[in-house]
């Protein structure tokens, strides 16, 4: 969603303008603090020209979301090299 409005070269004001919503849903949405509904989703497709629903990863469940972008840690790896995914 930010980089199809970055692409257009929009502020979040101008997008919460043409969606008529205020900026800071727009705001919450970009840094994942709320999940967009259907209604808004379709405004935003409309005005910047994408997809944002259907396999798109970015709309999972929540947890789904966490267990793929965090590395769980336990208290004995504090303090040492993080290290990439396990190749196979």
């Amino acid at each position: 969603m930010q980089t199809a409005r970055m692409e257009r070269k929009l502020s979040q004001k101008e997008v919460a303008q043409k969606i008529n919503e205020k900026p800071s849903v727009l705001q919450d949405y970009e840094s994942g603090k709320a999940i967009p509904n259907a209604q808004i989703l379709s405004k935003l497709e409309r005005t910047l020209g994408v997809k944002l629903r259907g396999k798109s990863p970015w709309f999972q469940r929540p947890q789904v979301l966490i267990d793929r972008l965090c590395i769980r840690t336990s208290g004995s790896d504090i303090g040492k090299k993080l290290e990439g995914p396990k190749k196979s």
